[in-house]
């Protein structure tokens, strides 16, 4: 039986292990809505500058902010439901939605590109000239000023947090940053030149750009549906945070990988053969919490083995 000591700590960590899920949930959530605020924003914004001008090419710009609100909405829904606890029916949570959404939305950073790279052909073999270029500037440059910050914001939340929804849907507005702005310095330098073939060609490249962002998605989202271990400093990290313990006399076949943002952990640790089973037990707690410590929302596994002065190659 455990003693009300060993007992009492159990509580604590279990109440600090909830305490660190629940606030790194809010602040997941948190940031998405953030995300559809700043899209729902632009919608409405060209919209209105779309019907007082009249111009065709704003109220279709204000479609294209709307294809990023709905990638939006569909990353909110990735992250919520990849939150949820793990029931019986998904015993290792439920994270893997986050990569089904993000694949959702990186599909419409596909399209996004395609449908500039057709538009940008089109408008070179029919010679069409924009009109009213100056208005169309100061939409494009707003735009792509309010995405950089939200992008920027969302990329990097999304890595430290570990959630490929949110990194996808930043990495998608960031593409808005370039389309936008891409498209503002060439209607400039259009203005200047007065040469039709400067708004086309620029749309092409922009396309082509967005397009190889779909691509490195593709990478990302793909390593992470066939199990992809932590990068090789990160293991360092939890090798590292293994030696502070002194009754550790061995550790090996460390483990790892991701499902959306959370982590999962195995690994084998040697200890004295005479420890005594609550002792080693107290041990894979302040291990579970040295490595939530690291990685705030991980599942770790630690099978506990007599030291018999041998070492282990990792296997």
């Amino acid at each position: 039986m455990k003693n009300t000591e060993e007992h009492a700590d159990d509580i604590v960590a279990d109440m600090e292990k909830n305490s660190i899920e629940s606030e790194h949930k809010k602040e997941k959530e948190r940031i998405i809505l953030l995300s559809i605020g700043s899209n729902l924003f632009l919608v409405i914004a060209k919209l209105i500058v779309g019907w007082m001008t009249g111009l065709v090419s704003i109220v279709a710009e204000a479609l294209h902010s709307a294809n990023d609100l709905l990638a939006s909405v569909v990353a909110y829904i990735g992250v919520k439901q990849s939150l949820k606890p793990a029931d019986k029916e998904h015993p290792y949570g439920h994270g893997k939605i986050e990569i089904i959404t993000g694949w959702i939305e990186n599909v419409l950073i596909f399209l996004v590109g395609a449908g500039i790279i057709y538009e940008g052909v089109k408008k070179f073999i029919h010679k069409s000239e924009p009109q009213m270029v100056e208005i169309g500037i100061a939409v494009m440059i707003v735009s792509g000023i309010i995405n950089f910050f939200v992008s920027q914001f969302l990329i990097k939340k999304g890595k430290q947090l570990r959630s490929v929804g949110i990194e996808v849907d930043g990495e998608h507005l960031r593409a808005d940053v370039i389309t936008s702005l891409g498209i503002a310095l060439a209607l400039i330098v259009l203005s200047i030149t007065k040469k039709w073939w400067i708004d086309p060609v620029a749309a092409i490249f922009v396309g082509v750009w967005v397009l190889g962002i779909f691509l490195r998605l593709s990478y990302t989202l793909t390593h992470q549906i066939i199990d992809k271990g932590l990068e090789d400093n990160e293991i360092k990290k939890i090798e590292s945070a293994l030696k502070e313990f002194r009754q550790i006399k061995n550790f090996h076949r460390i483990r790892t990988r991701q499902s959306g943002s959370t982590i999962f952990i195995d690994m084998h640790i040697e200890v004295d053969g005479q420890m005594t089973v609550d002792e080693s037990h107290g041990l894979t707690l302040k291990i579970e919490h040295k490595m939530k410590e690291l990685f705030k929302v991980c599942n770790t596994t630690v099978h506990v083995e007599p030291y018999d002065g041998s070492t282990h190659a990792d296997d």
